[in-house]
């Protein structure tokens, strides 16, 4: 049965399910806040609609609100989010589909979901110009132009090579759009950005997504045919360094001491492994940052 290939409470990853010291650990009081207010949403619904008056077929599908905060985590983080057409409507839905929930997150997926409107049957598709042999492991997006917090908060996990993070600057520091453009050149679509530097932690000259990620925040400024003046740059990207530099200063922890401390706790609850990973990410997209200006 499709229940029992569900995760259980301690093998979720779930935030509405993190304990105090999981939302800690993500260093994100943002995103920490926004954790706890669905936490309490979600039990004052409990409170509220599962009291001593319900008929008992509905009550006993969560006596207790352990049990419903562990069913609405699996409704959060399996369904997905789709456009469907009924008639000529066209609206948003989240849907959840067993079993077609169980394909993993990729921004280079191999298949993605089509709904068929004439049998309103959602389809797994492979992409054109993919081929998936026996033993590939097949891959969808979740959700495309979303930030690391965003995933954080629905499914429970972050990823290193999230194109669409961002550097919170809050500086006025600019560089030219010339000076980012002699480093960066970018055709318009993520898999077209190149450089002409070290910065990819692949073998050929493809950016990876942290580094699309860092390229696309870095603020910029053009006005014309006005070229670029070395002195203002080099101020500029000072400024903007110094800045990465201190959002660094302002974690609790460094990057390579949360790496420390996975390592260390192999048996560590999944929810604060999520955290902690996210607290890395976030981390080394901002020295990303730095090392792309």
């Amino acid at each position: 049965m499709y229940g029992d290939f569900l995760p259980s409470a301690d093998e979720s990853t779930s935030f509405l399910l993190a304990t105090e010291e999981d939302l800690l650990e993500l260093q994100d009081q943002e995103l920490a806040a926004a954790m706890r207010e669905q936490q309490r949403r979600a039990l004052e619904f409990w409170e509220k609609n599962w009291h001593s008056a319900v008929p008992l077929k509905v009550k006993r599908l969560a006596r207790e609100p352990e049990r419903f905060m562990w069913a609405m985590s699996m409704a959060q983080s399996r369904c997905i989010n789709k456009q469907i057409r009924i008639g000529a409507l066209v609206q948003d839905a989240n849907m959840l589909v067993p079993y077609a929930d169980m394909l993993n997150h990729s921004f280079q997926p191999n298949c993605f979901f089509h709904w068929r409107f004439k049998d309103r049957m959602l389809e797994v598709m492979i992409n054109a110009g993919q081929q998936i042999r026996k033993g590939d492991e097949m891959t969808v997006n979740y959700m495309n132009g979303e930030m690391n917090n965003f995933f954080m908060q629905r499914y429970g996990f972050s990823s290193p090579v999230n194109p669409w993070d961002v550097i919170q600057f809050s500086g006025t520091a600019r560089i030219h759009l010339d000076s980012f453009l002699s480093v960066f050149n970018i055709s318009g679509l993520p898999e077209d950005y190149y450089h002409n530097s070290k910065l990819s932690f692949v073998k050929d000259s493809f950016v990876d997504g942290a580094v699309i990620a860092a390229a696309r925040t870095i603020p910029t400024w053009s006005d014309g045919d006005i070229p670029p003046i070395p002195s203002m740059e080099r101020k500029a990207v000072k400024e903007l360094q110094e800045e990465c530099q201190q959002m660094l200063a302002e974690f609790s922890t460094t990057a390579a001491e949360d790496q420390q401390m996975l390592e260390s706790m192999p048996e560590a609850r999944r929810t604060l492994e999520a955290a902690i990973k996210y607290a890395v990410f976030v981390k080394k997209l901002i020295a990303c940052g730095a090392s792309c200006i």
